[in-house]
């Protein structure tokens, strides 16, 4: 007897049966796959080349096991949970040409992107044998005596299994919509169908870096002010504190993302996440530990964390040192408690640095402000502001459009256009469009320039544009000097009149006979001149006691005086004083310039203030107070061309 089975086995395999492999059971039960035994190098494809390209397909196939076990994609769970083997099918048939005949083309898009089919009704052909009759014979019987055979056409329905075997051979290997194709062959209704896409792989992750502890990480939360509102302009926490052998950071091990599939089975590889190495992120004060949980970047010191974005180096340093720059992105407006910061990157327009010695090493767009400290840039201001409350400001770049103030300090800069500069001392090489206001002053060349100060020094000078160089020397207030001497010398009149006042009161009280007497008697006494007998004792202290009254006025008076008289050179010395003031408060009121080379004026302004009276002037205002001419009688130079040498002098004082 001829086995009609499909499969066979090595010892007796027939003609066109196929040999199961040593991971493929066929059991009653059912179709098994020991995926501990299936070769890892080639896996299940050439068990399912070889079944389907035999004529034979599975029957009751369960596709989602089926593209795990080829794939990894869909669910596979063992039959029995002490086994390894999986259930893959009911069994393995036959899968005879005429009905494969059955299934159309498939048209394969997008280099395997997905797959369509054009679903129809299908009929098979079926073929039947008519039997064919001789004469009749004496009996009258008909014998037969050959056969027609005839075919006709009989609807039928396509097959799932039959399906997948068939798209198998044209090469839809992957990712057929199971339940979307069911239902197609079941309606049995014509339908153009996708019947598979492909699966995008899934991206994996990156190696990451981790932050070990919360007291490092940088806070860039809004910070929270006392009144309980937000200012979006400042982080929490730009600049953490860390201690020595704090660990800082963790390598996170990059994770490898899963392939896809065209709907040939072709495999698309997911992008290859990204690798970091440690040693290429630790820099100076960190150092590396390999420990069992993995790399840990650790503080070698104690001090300040940074991170490095040139580099790409995390770091401790003593001071704060930032390589990004200043921007609302990176850091926000920046309120620092350290003693010095260093700023590699721009600070960008509408920023806001404050603290206490400060160096920027690229251009400057914002707000610096110093408190007690000085302020470096290494580059240029432009646009921004510098202002320094109790330090120095130094630009070895440019200044332009920008604003620079340190009332107790000095600001120098080599070039500056169209700035606001006010310090008590400033030095510019060359000065163009600018509002200076400095006690003192070494300027260069100024063109178009409007100043205000006590000792100016210019090496040339001359218009800009039309607009010329304008200097308002501060010089002192004398009138003030002199008027307050006048209320002194008024108060000393009168304190004289008051004075001999108490004299001739004095002189009345002593010239009565018996006190006069009684205060000879006294000083005789006093000066041991005489001594009273016993007698004499008694009567003594008569008179005493009858004088003890106009004696103690008598000294209330001589006290007065005294006072009168202390209070009087008190005020002779104050007007000495104020007279050295007076003198000494024009030394070093001077302006010079070398070489007037345009329209240039200068003029005085009487004030005993100094700078301080243009500090806090709104910027137009400072404009048009530096540029005001004054009263005829304050101008002190005004030409085109020449020198100037002017030196201010104390006029003498009013006759008292």
């Amino acid at each position: 007897m001829v086995s009609t089975s499909p499969t066979g086995n090595i010892a007796d395999l027939k003609a066109g049966e196929l040999l199961l492999p040593v991971y493929v059971s066929l059991r009653p039960e059912g179709v098994y796959i020991n995926i501990p035994r299936v070769p890892p190098e080639t896996g299940l494809k050439p068990f399912i080349e070889r079944l389907f390209g035999n004529e034979t397909r599975f029957m009751g196939l369960d596709y989602s096991c089926f593209m795990h076990l080829l794939y990894g994609s869909g669910e596979a769970s063992p039959a029995n949970p002490n086994t390894p083997e999986v259930r893959i099918a009911d069994g393995i048939v036959r899968f005879p040409p005429e009905r494969r005949a059955l299934y159309k083309g498939v048209k394969i898009i997008g280099g395997g992107e997905r797959a369509e089919y054009l679903f129809e009704p299908v009929a098979i052909e079926v073929a039947s044998e008519e039997p064919v009759y001789g004469e009749p014979g004496e009996d009258g019987s008909r014998a037969i005596v050959g056969y027609t055979r005839t075919t006709h056409l009989q609807p039928t329905r396509l097959n799932f299994d039959e399906f997948i075997a068939d798209m198998w051979l044209k090469g839809v290997r992957f990712g057929i919509d199971a339940a979307a194709v069911r239902q197609t062959i079941e309606s049995g209704a014509t339908t153009r169908l996708d019947i598979a896409v492909q699966r995008d792989p899934t991206s994996g992750m990156d190696a990451e870096i981790r932050e070990e502890s919360d007291a490092l990480h940088r806070d860039n939360s809004p910070k929270i002010l006392l009144n309980g509102k937000a200012d979006l302009r400042r982080f929490k926490n730009r600049f953490p504190q860390v201690a020595k052998d704090m660990p800082l950071l963790r390598k996170i091990p990059r994770v490898l993302g899963k392939q896809g599939f065209r709907v040939t089975g072709e495999i698309i590889e997911p992008p290859l996440p990204a690798d970091l190495d440690l040693n290429a992120l630790a820099g100076p004060g960190t150092r590396i530990e390999r420990k069992g949980s993995g790399e840990v970047i650790v503080a070698g010191m104690e001090g300040f964390l940074v991170f490095d974005t040139r580099s790409n180096h995390i770091e401790v340093t003593e001071k704060v040192e930032n390589r990004g720059g200043i921007s609302v992105k990176t850091t926000g407006d920046i309120f620092l408690v350290v003693d010095e910061f260093v700023e590699h990157g721009e600070v960008q327009e509408g920023r806001v640095v404050e603290g206490k010695h400060l160096t920027f090493l690229s251009p400057v767009f914002g707000t610096v402000q110093s408190d007690h400290g000085d302020i470096l840039l290494k580059s240029n201001l432009s646009g921004g502001r510098a202002q320094s409350c109790g330090g120095n400001i130094s630009i070895m770049g440019h200044a332009y459009n920008a604003s620079m103030e340190a009332r107790d300090g000095k600001i120098t800069v080599p070039t500056a256009e169209n700035c606001t500069i006010i310090g008590k001392s400033v030095a510019i090489e060359h000065a163009v469009n600018c509002e200076i206001v400095a006690e003192e002053l070494h300027l260069g060349a100024a063109e178009g320039c409007a100043i205000a100060g006590k000792t100016v020094r210019v090496a040339s000078s001359g218009s800009r544009k039309g607009k010329e160089t304008f200097i308002t020397m501060l010089v002192p207030d004398f009138s003030e000097f002199d008027q307050h001497i006048a209320r002194i010398r008024n108060d000393m009149a009168a304190t004289e009149k008051i004075a001999q006042a108490k004299e001739e009161e004095i002189r009345r009280a002593t010239a009565e006979p018996e006190f006069a007497k009684y205060l000879s008697v006294v000083a005789t006494l006093q000066s041991g001149a005489i001594k009273l007998t016993a007698t004499q004792q008694g009567n003594w202290q008569q008179m005493v006691a009858r004088f003890s009254r106009p004696l103690k006025e008598l000294a209330a008076l001589e006290a007065e005086k005294s006072k009168l008289a202390e209070k009087r050179l008190a005020m002779e010395q104050e007007i000495a004083q104020i007279s050295r003031q007076r003198e000494d408060s024009a030394n070093g009121v001077l302006c010079e310039i070398g070489k007037i080379l345009g329209d240039t004026g200068v003029r005085k302004l009487h004030s005993n203030l100094g700078a301080s009276i243009f500090y806090d002037l709104p910027g137009h205002e400072l404009k048009v107070r530096l540029r005001h001419f004054g009263n005829p009688g304050d101008r002190i130079f005004s030409d085109a061309e020449g020198s100037l040498n002017w030196v201010c002098k104390a006029p003498p004082p009013p006759i008292a």
